[in-house]
């Protein structure tokens, strides 16, 4: 096993960890903002946890670097992300008209915040429709589409 693997599957295992540690005081806490700062950040553990996992299965070369599936499952992958396309367009909405409304400062900031992330999820999910379509996108146009909408996002 390399020592980057290595290296990836202790950060996996760590983030995963730190999900279970958490989970007892989020339920403890009984201010809501609190505990949903808590849940934020177990997600992003999470999430953490399967980036490690991807990659780790990536470098051991368990998994293709295209997406080669059949074309029932390909069409299947491809309308399901279409309707979540439609599913936070929706949101997207949504949340611009309760912003109009809005007129605590704070309140407009978390709201602001959950919009940049639906419309970052939105470009995110048309773009990765786009690669499906293609059915000849490499790993390196999943990777890309990663870091410019999810590590740097625009």
């Amino acid at each position: 096993m390399s020592k980057l693997i290595q290296l990836l599957e202790e950060q996996r295992d760590l983030e995963l960890a730190q999900v279970e540690r958490i989970q007892p005081t989020i339920h403890a806490v009984s201010h809501r903002l609190v505990s949903a700062l808590l849940e934020t950040i177990a997600h992003d553990s999470r999430k953490h946890a399967a980036l490690c996992q991807a990659l780790v299965d990536v470098k051991a070369g368990t998994v293709p670097t295209t997406l080669d599936t059949d074309m029932a499952t390909a069409v299947g992958l491809h309308q399901s992300i279409k309707q979540h396309v439609r599913v936070e367009e929706e949101m997207i909405r949504r949340l611009e008209a309760i912003l109009e409304k809005v007129e605590d400062d704070r309140v407009r900031a978390i709201l602001g915040f959950i919009l940049r992330d639906e419309r970052r999820h939105h470009a995110t999910l048309q773009r990765l429709s786009n690669l499906i379509d293609r059915d000849t996108a490499a790993f390196d146009e999943y990777l890309t589409l990663f870091q410019k909408y999810m590590v740097s996002p625009p």
